[in-house]
């Protein structure tokens, strides 16, 4: 038998963070069922993978934005739950994955702002924060007091991850921030789209205070500089395009850090 493309560890009762191929998945159990928050774009069958960790059926897969480095692998399960906006990508591999053979022709829950999905004796509800793609969404599991967040909060964010003109903006970041924080007492940690553990919930508002911080003034971003990647190193070249690099920046403040476009400060 061949060895797994996956690998996981447990982050606390019934929740599992996968690691395969694209982005970091997890599996989060309740009484009834189970789903895979996020399934990457691994070939190999992440359902039967996340199954193997569990007795409770794994049924179940939820994303947090359309991008197919995180939808890939929802075909191998019953139904996906994503939003609106994800939809309309959520399908559609990548040019380095076109040839792939994926299962695709799967069925879609539309979910939006208060919107929960129901495991039994644990529920995951659903929060809008549009930035890095404006199809995300957060999930909160206040019985295990873990934020599910993607791309929108993590070491790094870009603010321009596969977005022709316009960019989203920091304005628009940090209203989502601000938005995440009126619930900052039922959670405590952070689980990510590319993470290898569970984060402190302060990275929250230590992404507001840099947003903020750049919104005064106070912080300017360094140049963006494109490196060469090596084979397996970074975005296939072939999915990746950065329009008009000149006016893209770094930025990096208390452990949080920011990709974004200069013309694209405030949503004005």
């Amino acid at each position: 038998m061949s060895p797994s493309i996956f690998h996981s560890q447990p982050l606390c009762s019934n929740t599992w963070l996968i690691q395969g191929d694209g982005c970091t998945s997890y599996l989060v159990v309740g009484d009834k069922c189970g789903v895979v928050i996020d399934t990457g774009f691994a070939v190999e069958n992440i359902q039967k993978y996340a199954q193997s960790l569990t007795d409770i059926p794994v049924r179940w897969a939820a994303n947090t934005h359309g991008h197919f480095d995180h939808t890939g692998g929802n075909g191998w399960f019953e139904r996906a739950f994503m939003s609106a906006k994800a939809l309309e990508i959520a399908k559609t591999p990548y040019p380095s994955k076109a040839s792939l053979n994926y299962p695709l022709e799967y069925p879609v829950t539309i979910v939006g702002d208060g919107d929960t999905i129901d495991l039994g004796d644990r529920t995951l509800e659903v929060f809008e924060i549009p930035a890095h793609a404006p199809s995300s969404i957060a999930f909160l599991d206040r019985k295990e007091r873990i934020l599910f967040t993607g791309d929108e909060v993590a070491k790094g964010v870009m603010l321009y991850w596969q977005q022709n003109e316009p960019q989203p903006t920091i304005e628009q970041h940090a209203q989502n921030m601000e938005k995440l924080l009126k619930y900052r007492k039922e959670f405590d940690y952070i689980c990510t789209g590319h993470g290898s553990e569970m984060e402190d919930a302060s990275l929250v508002e230590d992404y507001l205070e840099h947003d903020r911080q750049i919104l005064a003034g106070n912080i300017e971003g360094e140049p963006m500089v494109l490196r060469s990647n090596s084979p397996g190193d970074g975005p296939d070249p072939r999915d990746f395009r950065m329009y008009k690099i000149e006016f893209k920046r770094q930025s990096f403040y208390k452990g949080t850090g920011l990709g974004y476009d200069v013309r694209y400060i405030r949503d004005n």
